[in-house]
């Protein structure tokens, strides 16, 4: 962040004219008033010595220099405490209702909202700066988009708690009553008359698939586990792919690793499934960490349009090369035009597994 000393250098060859020109045309309402002083030097009213086009646009009067609040504002008094804060303190920050009831100062368009509105001093002036009514509701969607995916990031992680208490009793205790029905089955069997002991054959068989599926479930849904790593990942993953539908498929067969290459591994995937999104269209993004053959390999695999050979090199591909390279890893990708992309990150275990 820029010190004083640069932010001063920073203005000292624009001209006035040109800043004016700037703030002009911005979509903030700004105004600027000179306050009032009576012989206390306290407050008691505020002079408009300049505005930009937005601030015009939106007030039904005739704005001319000179005016002063209390004569056009709708509720002076309130205007008038604001700029006196800022004019004390530096600054002030009031929260202006949009309403019928203010239909004769404002374009009123019927939607009943309200907008910020910061009082600045600066020197012996007061800059009043307001936000479009359509940028405050911009950042409401925004903050309750951000809480919806909140809310589905706790129940997808209520979600994992539950399959893996599911995969427990299924481990503990239908499996094990299906070995011991089975194996009553098979005592039975040989003391039955040989067409029912083919049926009971039969049934046996049909348990052992029963098992097997069983355990085949159960072993996605360790893969599935609500590991710190996959929640932090899908803390991280699903605000960037739920807006778009993007559906994710998250494996991970690892063991926990330190915070350095967790750090790491978090940037890699979201570079990857923003990559995947914004450029490569994609409706499913499949990521998958294991431990192979002492490397950890992350690979990121799309179903959208590919990637030319020029994006290949952009800053996010070349940041996650990087990102391997200091750990002594390396990273490939591979991508066919319509049919998806992957990327494949691995790095050596170097003692970083937990």
């Amino acid at each position: 962040m820029a010190n004083d000393e640069q932010s001063r250098k920073a203005f000292a060859d624009i001209s006035s004219e040109d800043l004016a020109s700037v703030l002009y045309q911005l979509g903030d309402h700004i105004c600027v008033h000179r306050p009032v002083l009576d012989e206390f030097e306290t407050v008691v009213d505020g002079e408009l010595m300049w505005w930009n086009q937005s601030y015009q646009q939106i007030r039904r009067y005739q704005v001319r220099a000179g005016q002063l609040i209390s004569d056009e504002y709708f509720d002076p008094d309130v205007a008038i405490a604001h700029l006196s804060a800022a004019w004390q303190t530096g600054k002030s920050l009031q929260i202006l209702e949009i309403s019928p009831r203010l239909s004769g100062r404002f374009f009123y368009d019927g939607n009943e909202d309200g907008t910020w509105v910061q009082w600045q001093r600066i020197g012996n002036l007061v800059i009043e700066v307001s936000s479009e009514v359509s940028e405050v509701l911009a950042l409401r969607k925004l903050i309750g988009d951000q809480k919806s995916l909140l809310a589905i990031a706790y129940r997808k992680r209520a979600m994992a708690v539950e399959r893996e208490r599911i995969a427990r009793n299924l481990h503990d205790t239908v499996i094990q009553n299906l070995y011991a029905t089975s194996l009553s089955l098979s005592i039975a069997g040989r003391k039955a008359h040989r067409e029912v002991g083919r049926a009971i054959n039969v049934a046996i068989d049909s348990l052992a698939d029963v098992i097997s599926e069983i355990r085949r479930e159960i072993l996605d849904v360790e893969t599935r586990r609500a590991s710190p790593l996959r929640l932090l990942l899908e803390d991280a993953l699903i605000p960037i792919l739920l807006p778009t539908n993007t559906r994710l498929d998250l494996r991970i067969d690892a063991p926990d690793v330190n915070e350095e290459v967790t750090r790491h591994i978090r940037a890699v995937c979201v570079e990857g499934a923003s990559n995947a999104v914004r450029h490569g269209r994609a409706t499913l993004v499949a990521i998958s960490i294991e431990l192979t053959e002492n490397k950890l390999v992350v690979s990121i695999t799309d179903d959208g349009i590919g990637i030319s050979q020029e994006a290949a090199v952009h800053n996010g591909l070349h940041n996650m090369r990087e990102r391997a390279e200091s750990l002594g890893g390396n990273m490939e990708i591979t991508s066919e035009q319509n049919k998806g992309t992957t990327v494949t990150w691995s790095i050596p275990n170097t003692g970083w597994s937990k």
